[in-house]
Parts: structure tokens; sequence; C-alpha cells
């Protein structure tokens, strides 16, 4: 499983949270497999709302966490399937045939007013509030977790990554550093942090990238 997590809060409670995400749901999905033989994008799911939870349990019981979230973006492989499940505005990028496309919905008070018909997506990439995220994990009891089925294909490619890569690098900014890296995954990686960083860099800049090589991620 493929996991990337933006920490919010206070101090170190947003890296306690994030952590949080990944060690819970990494651990929910080997335990399913060693006790099922398999897991699903069901699992997966149940593996996210075990996280919030948790984090929400931690920053309810402990003064110095409380009020902790994060953001979640997870890719996960089941047979020919890929189940790519999200919460917040952490994203998923697929690129296919040398066309990149956002597959997740970005959790923010500025994407549900540009869903509204309220704003326009030019506007919204300026707008004041773009970083207040209306669903995280750990703010609330439970959460509402997007499930996203992908039937792979060779040669797929897809991008995880915080707000602080997308919200420096437009998606045709991404391809062409991709297509630059020419299949060096970890040359595209070290590229995209360069210029995002080269474009302010205000934020941790967090990506993964995994490619589909036969069917397998």
């Amino acid at each position: 499983v493929f996991i990337v997590a933006d920490g919010m809060g206070g101090h170190a409670a947003g890296e306690v949270a994030s952590r949080m995400a990944v060690e819970i749901i990494g651990s929910w999905l080997q335990k399913t497999i060693e006790k099922q033989g398999k897991a699903s994008g069901k699992d997966l799911v149940q593996a996210v709302k075990e996280a919030n939870h948790q984090i929400f349990i931690s920053g309810s019981e402990n003064a110095t966490l409380q009020g902790m979230g994060t953001t979640m973006v997870a890719l996960f492989q089941a047979d020919e399937q890929a189940y790519v499940a999200s919460v917040g505005d952490s994203r998923v990028y697929q690129i296919r045939t040398n066309q990149i496309s956002q597959i997740t919905r970005d959790h923010s008070l500025v994407n549900e007013y540009v869903e509204r018909g309220m704003l326009t997506q030019e506007a919204a990439e300026h707008h004041p509030l773009k970083h207040v995220i209306s669903r995280a994990l750990g703010t609330n009891t439970e959460v509402e977790v997007d499930l996203l089925e992908v039937l792979l294909q060779e040669g797929d490619r897809f991008l995880l990554c915080s707000d602080g890569l997308s919200n420096k690098l437009s998606p045709s900014e991404i391809l062409t550093l991709l297509n630059q890296s020419n299949g060096d995954l970890e040359k595209a990686c070290r590229q995209m942090i360069e210029a995002a960083n080269q474009k302010g860099g205000e934020d941790n800049i967090t990506l993964i990238l995994a490619a589909c090589k036969g069917d397998t991620l």
C-alpha cells in the first residue's frame, strides 16, 4: 500500500497524526491479508476509518495533541485492480498514455464552492481560503472515505502527493517533468520537489510515484 498523509495541528500534533495514519492503515491491511489471504477496497476503507478513530481518541485524551488531524491518500492493489482511498486535499493523479488526470476529489472549502458553481476553477487556485479543508482524519468521531477502483494497465503511473506539491505545480508541469525523467521515478520525484521549492516551497512537499509494470504496481 502506498500512502501519503499530510498532518495538521499545533507543535508536533500534525506529525503524530500523519504517522499514526500510515502505521494504522498499513498494519490493518497486513493483518487482514494474513487472516483472509487478501484484502479489498472495502478493507482499505475500514483501515482508514480505524485510523480516524484512533487519531481522534488520541487527540481527545492528550491535551498536547488536541485538534490534530491529517489528510490521507492511499493506493492499494488487489489482483488487477487498484483501489484509491482519500480524505482531505492530498491528491492522486493517474498518468496513462501521456495524459494526466486528478482522480481524487479535494475535500476543501474552496472546491465545494467550485462544485456549487460559486467559484471558477481559475479563481479557486488563488483563493485565500484554499488551505481550509472540509474533511480530515482525526477531527471527528466518524469520517467519510472516498473510494475509487482503477483497472490497471501496463505503463500506468500514479502520483500521490500533499498540497505542498499540487499548490505549486500544475498537472501539465508535473507531466512535463515526468517525461523529462525518461522513466526514472526517483529522478522525477527529485525534480518535482526542486520545482515546487523554486516556486516558494512554503509547505511540506511529500510525494510518491508508483508505476505499473505488467499488472503489478
